[in-house]
C-alpha cells in the first residue's frame, strides 16, 4: 500500500514548529510528504450536551434547545456541599459550568432552578450552567413533584439524567472523546476554520487526486 502523505493531529501548540520540522525531515527519508500538522484546539474536544445525551442514552428532560452548548470537562463540578455553598458557586464560578448532583439532592435541583429565575428577573450575567442528575434507575429516581417543577422551565434550563452513580458519571464524561457531529454547526465551522490553515490541500490533492477520480469513475 502506497502512503499518500501524513497529517498529524492534536499537536501541542508550543511544539508545533519543532514537530513540523522533525517529522517533515524524518518522513522525507521515506519519500512520504508531511501534508499537515494540526495544533490542538481544546474547544473541539469539549462535549456538547447532545454528546452527553448519546453517552447516557437519555434525552434532556429540560432545556433541549441548548443541546449544542459545549462544556469544559475541567470545569465540571460534583455538588456535595450544602445548598448555600452551591448557590455561591453558581454565582462565582464560570457561567458555563456543568454540575452533577445525586437524585436525592432535590434541594440542589430546586436551587439550580431558582438561580435561573433570579438571573432572568434581574438580568446581567447569562445563565449558561447545566445540571446532570445522577442515580441508579429503579433505586434513585426523580420524584413526580420535582419533575413538575422542572417542567415549568422545560424550554430554558438544561438538565439531563444519568442512570449511573455520580462517581461513574464523572468517569464516563472524563474518558469520553466527542466526535464531530454534522448537526453541531458551531463546532463544524470551528473545525473547518482551524484545519484549513494547517493542511496543504494542493499537495493533498496532487497525492490523492488520481485515486479519488478513479474511485468515482469505477
Amino acid at each position: 500500500m502506497k502512503v499518500a502523505g501524513v497529517i498529524v493531529n492534536k499537536v501541542l501548540p508550543e511544539k508545533y514548529d519543532q514537530t513540523k520540522d522533525y517529522l517533515g525531515r524524518a518522513l522525507e527519508r521515506w519519500g512520504v510528504p508531511l501534508i499537515g500538522v494540526i495544533p490542538d484546539r481544546p474547544y473541539l474536544g469539549h462535549p456538547a450536551l447532545a454528546d452527553l445525551e448519546r453517552l447516557f442514552k437519555n434525552e434532556m428532560i429540560s432545556g433541549s434547545k441548548h443541546r449544542f452548548r459545549h462544556y469544559t470537562v475541567q470545569d465540571m463540578t460534583l455538588v456535595t456541599t450544602a445548598l448555600t455553598r452551591f448557590l455561591i458557586n453558581l454565582r462565582e464560578k464560570p457561567s458555563r459550568t456543568l454540575y452533577l448532583c445525586h437524585a436525592t439532592r432535590e434541594d440542589i435541583v430546586l436551587g439550580f432552578l431558582a438561580e435561573y429565575q433570579r438571573r432572568k428577573r434581574i438580568g446581567g450575567r447569562p445563565f449558561e450552567a447545566a445540571l446532570v442528575i445522577c442515580g441508579r434507575e429503579g433505586k434513585y429516581e426523580i420524584s413526580k413533584e420535582l419533575r413538575d417543577m422542572i417542567d415549568v422551565h422545560v424550554d430554558e434550563v438544561p438538565i439531563l439524567v444519568s442512570r449511573h452513580t455520580t462517581h461513574r458519571t464523572m468517569e464516563i464524561i472524563h474518558s469520553y472523546t466527542p466526535k464531530l457531529n454534522v448537526h453541531d454547526k458551531s463546532r463544524v465551522v470551528a473545525a473547518i476554520d482551524h484545519y484549513e490553515k494547517y493542511i496543504d490541500y494542493d499537495l493533498l490533492l496532487s497525492r490523492t487526486g488520481n485515486s479519488l477520480i478513479s474511485k468515482r469513475t469505477a
